[in-house]
């Protein structure tokens, strides 16, 4: 019964995702109908959640059902009367949107043979999805991180109905309330707490990040690539394992991705107004990443948001945007993270709340740390966390350096290489060495990584397999 709940709590969130996207397309509807309802069931509940968590820090609204109520009203109205006008006043063109609208991405393919193994490979990943699943549902929340922070927090904000600051693990509460939250008003919708309602949230992250790489790949590569890059991350083990374990890191990923995945879109787009759609949905998407993790903000946010502006500054230089469509992109930008960020930082600062993830980054030493780098060499590529996929990155990038770095991959190469970078200067440089040693943030880290890696892996693989393909046989007679 709980998982009914647990859909009809999504509803709304869906709305609430699925109006802001469309406000951010306009008249130009560029989306599909299965990427909109993705990147909805991404943004929608972040969307709702800053809202509420403004008007719980104001003390303005209780976080009981009647606040997140009000907080659904102030965001369907005013979006909602947007679309209706917008539908009522525009003419959308049949041709844009026969573009996006008319084909559905998800069309069997007709050889047997590629049928059969698409059969066996979605009965496989069925099957290790249940076992997943089965464990989630059957087992306690015994990790760490779950009972000591995301659903100890979620019990403590459904209990007191406010924000609560815990003096004596102040490193708990500064993280962002956003995925607490969530869970708050789901059980709220279930009208009792529920540890397995609760954890619904880490399958569903699972399968959205999945649907995210499709739809993203479908786009620029086909539908066979697509299979083949959904299938590379339906594979690895760890992060199936966050898909059935109540973790947030998840949520991160696809923060990243609806953050990161708009500035390829924009630079491989035909037209200006969708490069400025893609900017606009890109916007909002990194807005909101500081608000999932604290180590998104400080190791994520920064190389999107430089990666943003080298886009629209290259665009606008290469003639692919205008002066006032460049304008127009940086000031949502500038807007949406001024609405999300000034917030949160105040927040923090009014309360000290460290900054940092597991410690505060204040008065962290940069010492270099004995055995890290063995220990991440042993996590990252060594162990089955991630199969293959670490040496196939590192001998694409080297293989096909010229698309990785010379076409719009490089928004997806530069932020990879960034990110891990970053990652492993923390561990091998401060104090959270300890994280990489017992081997948990380290690979943690990189599974908010891997649906980005996965994409940029597939476009350099086919961007391999084209060249080897038309490449002259030299064994070839003849006759």
């Amino acid at each position: 019964m709980f998982v009914l709940f647990f859909l009809i709590g999504l509803l709304p969130l869906l709305l609430v995702g699925w109006l802001a996207v469309r406000a951010l397309e306009g008249t130009i509807l560029i989306l599909s109908r299965v990427e909109r309802f993705i990147y909805a069931a991404i943004l929608g509940p972040t969307v709702l959640m800053e809202i509420v968590f403004l008007l719980n820090a104001a003390h303005i609204l209780r976080l009981n059902l009647f606040g997140y109520l009000t907080g659904l009203l102030l965001l369907i109205i005013p979006l909602g009367l947007l679309e209706l006008r917008r539908r009522r006043i525009s003419s959308e063109s049949s041709a844009s949107s026969a573009s996006s609208e008319s084909s559905s991405p998800f069309r069997f393919p007709k050889n047997k043979l590629a049928l059969t193994l698409l059969i066996i490979a979605g009965l496989w990943f069925l099957l290790k999805f249940a076992a997943g699943m089965t464990i989630l549902m059957s087992d306690p929340a015994y990790n760490d991180d779950v009972f000591n922070n995301w659903h100890f927090r979620a019990k403590t904000l459904h209990h007191e109905e406010m924000l609560v600051l815990k003096a004596d693990n102040p490193g708990v509460t500064a993280y962002p309330p956003t995925v607490p939250m969530i869970k708050v008003w789901l059980v709220l919708i279930n009208g009792e707490w529920n540890d397995r309602l609760a954890a619904l949230t880490s399958p569903l992250w699972y399968l959205l990040a999945l649907a995210l790489v499709w739809c993203t790949l479908r786009r620029s590569l086909g539908r066979t690539w697509a299979i083949v890059g959904t299938y590379i991350l339906g594979s690895l083990p760890l992060f199936l394992i966050h898909g059935s374990t109540p973790y947030a890191d998840l949520f991160v990923a696809l923060h990243i991705g609806v953050a990161l995945l708009p500035l390829y879109n924009a630079l491989t787009s035909n037209t200006e107004q969708e490069r400025s759609v893609w900017l606009r949905i890109g916007a909002l998407g990194t807005a909101l990443l500081p608000m999932t993790k604290n180590e998104a903000l400080l190791m994520h946010f920064p190389p999107i948001l430089l990666i943003a502006a080298a886009v629209i500054v290259w665009s606008l230089l290469h003639g692919k945007l205008s002066l006032r469509a460049a304008r127009s992109a940086i000031l949502h930008y500038c807007i949406f993270v001024s609405a999300v960020l000034v917030p949160w930082l105040t927040y923090k600062w009014m309360n000290g709340l460290p900054f940092g993830n597991a410690k505060g980054i204040s008065g962290m030493e940069i010492v270099w740390q004995e055995s890290v780098l063995r220990s991440l060499f042993i996590t990252w590529v060594l162990e089955a966390n991630f199969l293959l996929l670490p040496g196939l990155l590192i001998a694409l990038l080297i293989a096909r350096y010229r698309t990785a770095f010379l076409t719009p991959a490089v928004t997806l190469t530069a932020f990879v290489l960034t990110a891990i970078l970053g990652i492993s200067m923390i561990f091998l440089f401060t104090g959270l060495a300890t994280e990489a040693l017992r081997q948990t943030g380290s690979a943690r880290g990189v599974v908010q990584l891997l649906p980005v890696i996965v994409i940029l892996v597939t476009m350099l693989l086919k961007d391999a397999w084209l060249q080897w393909s038309s490449a002259p046989n030299p064994t070839r007679g003849e006759g």
